[in-house]
């Protein structure tokens, strides 16, 4: 179950334990949030296939399943930016946003 609110003209969704719940974005718009500013991922060793390993200084190495025109789900979003790249759910709301 999810409650609307509407804060800057944006819905957003909150779950029943009190957290946001992520948009499904394009893996093409993901890895540019990762590569750009603060969190500057880069690729650090090709991985096989469409797989890279992104590495950035201080944060955890995140596997990358990279498919351009596909849409990685809310909950992976949420997990690469807040678990692996340490974010705080409001910061990485407001780069999605």
């Amino acid at each position: 179950m999810c409650c609307g609110y509407i804060n800057s003209f944006v819905i957003t969704c909150i779950n029943n334990s009190g957290m946001r719940k992520f948009p499904s974005i394009k893996s093409r718009r993901v890895l540019r949030i990762l590569k750009s500013n603060p969190l500057n991922y880069f690729a650090n060793r090709p991985a096989r296939g469409s797989h890279l390993m992104l590495t950035a200084e201080g944060r955890e190495p995140i596997l990358f399943h990279y498919h351009p025109r596909m849409e990685i789900s809310g909950r992976v979003v949420r997990e690469m930016l807040v678990d692996k790249a340490g974010l705080t759910e409001e910061q990485a709301w407001e780069l999605l946003h």
